[in-house]
């Protein structure tokens, strides 16, 4: 193998190493750029449901703070009604069976 040929080849394998990198780059730039938008994405639609007042965490029946005071629930009439006998008696009335045999 003579000096040029040698030269060549040094060459051709360098080019090759610098695309290779320069599809690494390319992929990890796309990979990250994807992974941040995913993030920001799955952050607002957690957002958008707590501001809404959709926390699942709460539940189906049970709604935000923010929600309360637009709509009465029945825990308010029966405060308003009697006081700390109307909570013990409702306290009463949610228990179920299972939890009093315990």
């Amino acid at each position: 193998m003579d000096p040029s040929e040698k030269q060549t080849r040094i060459r051709e394998a360098q080019r090759r190493l610098d695309a290779r990198r320069r599809r690494v780059g390319i992929l990890r730039s796309r990979a990250i750029a994807v992974s941040i938008l995913c993030f920001a994405l799955l952050w607002a639609v957690v957002f958008v449901q707590m501001a809404t007042g959709n926390d699942p965490v709460l539940g189906a029946g049970l709604q935000a703070a923010g929600a309360k005071a637009t709509r009465p629930d029945k825990r308010a009439d029966s405060e308003a009604a009697g006081g700390a006998g109307a909570q013990l008696a409702e306290a009463v009335e949610t228990s179920s069976p299972e939890e009093d045999e315990t």
